[in-house]
């Protein structure tokens, strides 16, 4: 006897079970779990719902929509995503407004659950005069569930990860090739004759020291940072994140120089921040010790299987090893409406910068893309 699909709606993630929402979400990672949403739902700008499918007593479909007022991250402006698509007019922003990643939370059996959840937040959408629902940034698997569903999708970017399964430093580097093994080898040495006191350290124990060094790297980079500012965004990954921090520290006499943030949440470890005081650094490839090769040797040491490294410097990150994974932009609209008229996505100039072994087909060759070339015309892709 199957068990009838119910859908309801909630205001906060504080009314869903944190266990229950990472048993359905444990698929997306830390950009889709309960303390990564929680931290969202608390910055302003924007108001959020919840849609939750149950059978039973048992949770199989999850989706937050929100109400944005102001969006301060221009790279979640609506209107980015929508240019993208091609297209005009209100949608509702849905999946996440941070982290750069959406995977739609779904139990295995939950394709009732998915397609009742979806026509709630459609639903809704109809009747606050929205076209449909806008999702950015978020994975091949979900971007073809809500296809199937009518949506429209163009590419919106890329995320990096080094996959390592939980290899050992050197058996990282053997999936490098020869040019590259040498080079990180120099930039790893470089890096450990500098002598700095290395540390693995929660972020409760340095946020207030990193914090002027996270102000120094935006400030280097064009952007408006106040320490202050910094202070108050790092205390707040401490209340709602802390717990799965992972700080990688230089210091020299007891003084923090160097850090990268990074976040352990199942066998990924998640790179989110990085900060230096460049009065004192700049000279031994510290980025690079305390982005990759300082991480690797932790993640062989905890059984972790990937590097994940986000958006953007994609030539430095696959010089090191790091495949690309499309993300995507899609735009679900009214059950009543057609599916929007987007041009196939042409992800070739992708190919042609990065090559195939950085580039998994089966995620980028998608119904909404163009056709690669058969693969032995680009076999010398670089």
């Amino acid at each position: 006897m199957s068990v009838t699909v119910k859908v309801c709606a909630v205001p906060s993630l504080a009314d869903v079970a944190a266990a229950e929402w990472d048993t359905l979400a444990a698929p997306g990672g830390l950009y889709t779990s309960h303390a990564w949403l929680g931290s969202v739902e608390r910055e302003p700008g924007a108001g959020v719902e919840y849609f939750l499918a149950c059978r039973g007593d048992r949770l199989v479909g999850a989706l937050p929509v929100y109400d944005v007022d102001v969006e301060y991250n221009p790279f979640y402006a609506r209107s980015r995503h929508l240019d993208l698509l091609g297209l005009d007019g209100g949608w509702a922003l849905a999946g996440s407004r941070r982290g750069y990643r959406f995977e739609l939370p779904a139990a295995a059996d939950g394709d009732a659950g998915m397609d009742a959840l979806l026509a709630a937040a459609r639903n809704r959408a109809e009747a606050r005069g929205e076209r449909g629902l806008l999702f950015p940034f978020v994975t091949t698997r979900t971007a073809r569930r809500l296809w199937e569903h009518g949506a429209a999708v163009a590419l919106d970017g890329a995320e990096a990860a080094v996959v390592t399964e939980g290899a050992s430093f050197e058996g990282y580097l053997q999936n490098l090739s020869s040019k590259r093994r040498i080079a990180v080898r120099h930039e790893f040495s470089a890096f450990r004759s500098a002598e700095y006191e290395l540390d693995v350290e929660n972020l409760e124990d340095c946020h207030q020291e990193a914090a002027p060094l996270l102000g120094q790297l935006q400030r280097k980079y064009g952007h408006e940072a106040r320490d202050e500012g910094m202070r108050e965004y790092l205390a707040g990954q401490v209340e709602m994140l802390g717990k799965y921090s992972r700080v990688f520290t230089a210091r020299r006499s007891g003084r923090l120089v160097g850090f990268s943030l990074m976040y352990e949440f199942g066998d990924v470890l998640y790179a989110r921040a990085v900060g230096f005081d460049y009065a004192q650094t700049g000279k031994a490839f510290e980025y690079y010790a305390l982005c990759y090769y300082l991480p690797i040797e932790y993640m062989h040491r905890r059984g972790l299987r990937v590097l994940h490294l986000g958006m953007e410097t994609y030539q430095a990150k696959v010089a090191r090893g790091a495949r690309l994974s499309p993300l995507w932009a899609v735009a679900l609209p009214l059950p009543s409406a057609p599916r929007p008229e987007v041009a196939p996505a042409d992800t070739s100039e992708w190919l042609r910068r990065f090559g195939r072994r950085a580039l998994p087909a089966d995620e980028w060759q998608q119904p909404w893309t163009s056709a690669w070339e058969a693969p032995a015309a680009w076999e010398g892709a670089r």
